[in-house]
């Protein structure tokens, strides 16, 4: 069931009333198979230090861990006795971020092969405060354990950018960006905002140079879009084709895990025949190590963001590498990640209203070498400077809504 409330964010036709709809039928079960704690060892002192708990299978080389790393290192470099960190690792994968983020904890858990209960009883026993789901639907996440509410708040963030449909989940920790107040009906959790951005980047640690801007040497324009290629659905196809249309010089390079596969790449080249763009105007290449893979940028002019589920981690990446985004903006909470990302870059140009403005930008950028090129020198610096790599900063906001949320439920 959460495997396909997952895949309903792929689908351009599913409406956000369906999908919550569903969310919430996903919630009633899993309560009906719940015990939920009324009463917590929690005194209600408003100013003393929290005990925050992290569930996720993610806490390791991973998206998720990659968002995390920065944040929780600078929450845990603010002033002692504000916040404690508990985590609960439901993955037996463990490397070196691991390790990173354990150090950042005050108690580290691996809890795969323990039931919903007693996870729940685990947690309830070390008295935690706010519980913080990282994973949403995706991959080994814990939510029907949320049901039991072993804390007496519950947040979800980061790890999912829809409504989990557990009501016991109190908040989803957005941004003005990302989640407009319209949308606010299909989420079962209230809506608490970070002011700036709900995600902060942690720069990578590997020494990968921005390049010089790759058209200035190869005389045509590089798109390129790193992407799980499950998001690449037909309309993403016809709107990158209709871009390469009307730029007959440019290419498209394609990175991706799945692209190692050669029936994957002649599916990919028969997509993109059928809009008339040949194979020798594609590069595919499969995955390689971070380094090599961050390195790749240095061959890509212009990043093109895919929809509705646009990229995060990819999107940062490439901002970080001196590559600019460009990307659609959606109504759903996922369709605006994107905009969320290029808006606190202080890149709104790149932001696209519809279809046609996406191609009518795609090719006024493409056009247009002497900004590219200037852009593309000043844009690390200027992405590192901006919230969604500031983790200081990001921790200042987040320490205040953990904190607001502690405030409401003392009061």
């Amino acid at each position: 069931f959460s495997n396909i409330l997952f895949i309903h964010n792929f689908l351009l036709d599913q409406s956000a009333a369906e999908t919550f709809a569903e969310a919430r039928r996903f919630g009633k079960l899993v309560a009906s198979k719940a015990r939920p704690y009324s009463t917590w060892n929690t005194p209600p002192d408003p100013d003393r230090c929290l005990r925050i708990g992290l569930v996720s299978a993610d806490l390791r080389i991973h998206p998720v861990g990659h968002f995390l790393e920065g944040v929780l290192s600078a929450l845990t470099n603010q002033p002692a006795g504000r916040l404690e960190f508990f985590a609960y690792h439901n993955h037996l994968a463990h490397d070196a971020l691991t390790e990173r983020l354990r150090s950042c904890c005050h108690i580290w858990h691996s809890v795969v092969g323990l039931s919903d209960e007693e996870l729940a009883a685990l947690i309830h026993s070390e008295s935690i405060d706010i519980l913080i789901d990282l994973s949403g639907h995706t991959a080994q996440n814990r939510l029907p354990m949320f049901a039991w509410k072993p804390a007496p708040i519950q947040a979800t963030w980061l790890g999912y950018f829809a409504t989990t449909g557990v009501s016991t989940i109190d908040y989803l920790i957005a941004d003005p960006w990302t989640l407009p107040e319209s949308e606010e009906i299909h989420f079962s959790e209230s809506i608490w905002r970070l002011p700036e951005t709900r995600l902060c980047f942690t720069p990578p640690a590997e020494n990968v140079e921005v390049s010089l801007l790759p058209a200035l040497q190869n005389g045509f324009v590089t798109f390129g879009c790193f992407n799980n290629l499950t998001k690449m659905n037909d309309a993403v196809v016809d709107l990158w084709a209709r871009i390469l249309t009307a730029l007959p010089d440019s290419c498209l390079f394609l990175k991706a895990k799945q692209i190692h596969d050669p029936a994957i790449q002649e599916n990919i080249i028969a997509r993109y025949a059928a809009h008339g763009i040949g194979r020798e105007r594609l590069i595919l290449e499969g995955p390689s190590p971070r380094a090599n893979y961050l390195a790749t940028y240095q061959r890509v002019d212009i990043a093109l963001d895919p929809f509705p589920y646009t990229g995060g981690t990819t999107s940062a990446e490439a901002l970080w590498m001196g590559v600019p985004v460009l990307s659609l903006a959606g109504t759903s909470f996922l369709a605006r990640q994107g905009v969320g990302l290029l808006m606190n870059a202080s890149l709104p140009e790149w932001v696209a209203s519809d279809a046609d403005d996406y191609v009518a930008r795609s090719i006024a950028h493409a056009k247009d070498l002497q900004y590219l090129s200037t852009l593309r020198n000043r844009l690390r610096k200027q992405v590192l400077n901006s919230p969604i790599f500031n983790a200081q900063r990001f921790a200042i906001h987040f320490d205040s809504a953990l904190r607001s949320m502690w405030h409401k439920w003392c009061s």
